[in-house]
């Protein structure tokens, strides 16, 4: 949730990705995010690694999910119109999208749901001619890591202290293909 874009270029498409209220995908649907979702949403987040991890708390989870942000998408994921997690993407950063918060409730892990969600965001970024797709794991998030690489994003860099003091975060990035 540590954001590394702090600007808003409008000149880089036409097209602007992530704005439709749902987006139907084969298991769930990504639907846009209601404030009054966001004190369901943290509490389940907060007990939840990394976040736990983090030591995140819900009310901070909370806030984040509330606060206005013309830049962030956020995206409740339902399956069977129940809420199973949660995806915020800020677009556009570093020549593509940052996916800042990817969570999939555990009852739903496993399940291809965080593989349907990357190749939207991929998809997505592609139509706006993006070049890449951006997001950071914890160090200690090896379940994450794996993830991350078996969608097809590299380590690139390494932040220590980033989030909180004495974690590390990785920055990871997939390239699109032109």
């Amino acid at each position: 949730m540590v954001s590394l874009c702090k600007f808003y270029n409008e000149n880089l498409t036409m097209f602007h990705p992530f704005k439709q209220p749902h987006y139907p995908l084969n298991s769930c649907i990504l639907r846009e995010f209601a404030s009054a979702e966001a004190t369901q949403v943290a509490d389940t987040l907060a007990q939840m690694p990394p976040w736990q991890t983090l030591n995140y708390s819900a009310e901070t989870l909370a806030n984040y999910l509330r606060r206005p942000d013309p830049v962030l998408s956020k995206f409740v994921i339902t399956v069977d119109e129940q809420i199973e997690g949660t995806v915020c993407i800020r677009y556009p950063c570093l020549r593509g999208a940052y996916l800042e918060l990817l969570a999939i409730y555990p009852s739903q892990q496993g399940r291809g749901i965080g593989q349907q969600v990357i190749q939207w965001l991929a998809a997505e970024a592609q139509q706006a001619s993006s070049r890449n797709l951006w997001t950071l794991v914890s160090a200690f998030n090896h379940a994450g890591q794996r993830f991350y690489q078996k969608m097809g994003f590299t380590q690139v860099g390494q932040l220590d202290d980033l989030v909180v003091p004495g974690q590390t975060e990785l920055l990871m990035r997939k390239m699109l293909l032109g």
